[in-house]
């Protein structure tokens, strides 16, 4: 194994750029590659990666849900890692920012004010949320950097103006344009109009190497079904990423954000946090499946330690 070779990372490599592209995990052992993985959620974890975790002790990531009032004193008593923000607040963005941490943050559009917007490009990684109803983006023209990835997002089945909203991202400077879907509310689903998915489907043309497009690998429907935990996909029931993530809501801890976590499973110390049992829903299923798989196979290795590999042609 080289340490040196340009294609391996044993650190999150810097540059926002490569969150699009598609690294394996690879673990090695007595200097052999032993066992690899595909699917590595670059843009999910950002500015994080599996790295960052793996072989770390403790909490890495806190996931700050509104604005509780114990959030600045848990942010300087977290050692360096990652805090996620809910809802935009520049104060406590700039104190983590001070203490080390790397920094997302994902707001409304709608429900920020002007000083905000100007605020915003103090996190690593920005997420802004646009309604259906927005005509104008240039409010945002300061916000994209190059240190920082920006990101606007919209939802599929709301009928909004995806090419206008799209080429303004580009323009103002934005890294990429994200259509999601919202979870389904009610039993029945509703079919998107063939309209509509072309309409979305065609924005990939927009794309280049500094500004890409992302959309939803279905849209035969408006909505997304939520994640059910079974058996039969092979998730795992307990909460293995507990011991990286806490959610910080009211002032109590959580093990994850579903609202059934959120409704009943509270706690005001993290050290008490404990898994959940019979889970039907999950925010973490990915992370609990990989972790679970991963610390299984760590098991039959001495001395194992891990990289991202990154292919030449962009993979």
């Amino acid at each position: 194994m080289k340490k040196n070779n340009k294609n391996l990372f044993f650190e999150t490599p810097k540059g926002k750029y490569r969150v699009f592209q598609k690294p394996r995990l690879v673990m090695f052992s007595e200097e052999k590659e032993v066992e690899s993985w595909a699917n590595t959620q670059p843009l999910y974890f950002y500015p994080f990666s599996w790295l960052d975790f793996l072989g770390k002790q403790g909490v890495r990531e806190l996931y700050i849900q509104d604005n509780s009032k114990i959030a600045k004193q848990e942010i300087g008593s977290l050692s360096p890692g990652k805090v996620h923000f809910e809802n935009f607040d520049e104060i406590l963005i700039k104190f983590a920012k001070e203490k080390g941490h790397k920094t997302s943050v994902i707001c409304n559009l709608e429900e920020l004010s002007k000083n905000e917007i100007n605020g915003l490009s103090y996190s690593d990684f920005i997420k802004i949320r646009v309604n259906n109803n927005c005509k104008n983006l240039y409010s945002l023209s300061n916000v994209p950097n190059e240190q920082s990835l920006s990101c606007i997002k919209v939802y599929a089945g709301e009928n909004c103006d995806y090419q206008n909203i799209a080429l303004q991202s580009k323009e103002i400077g934005f890294d990429f344009f994200h259509v999601a879907k919202r979870l389904i509310q009610g039993p029945e689903n509703s079919k998107m109009s063939y309209e509509e998915k072309e309409e979305i489907i065609n924005l990939k043309v927009l794309e280049t190497d500094k500004f890409k497009v992302i959309i939803p690998s279905s849209l035969e429907e408006k909505f997304t079904k939520r994640f059910l935990i079974t058996s039969d996909e092979g998730n795992v029931s307990s909460c293995n990423f507990l011991e990286y993530r806490l959610v910080l809501s009211k002032n109590n801890f959580y093990p994850c954000y579903t609202q059934r976590i959120l409704d009943g499973f509270g706690c005001e110390q993290k050290e008490r946090v404990k898994s959940p049992k019979n889970c039907l829903d999950c925010a973490c299923i990915y992370e609990n499946d990989m972790l679970s798989d991963i610390e299984t196979k760590i098991e039959s290795y001495k001395n194992p330690c891990f990289a991202l590999e990154y292919i030449e042609n962009g993979r």
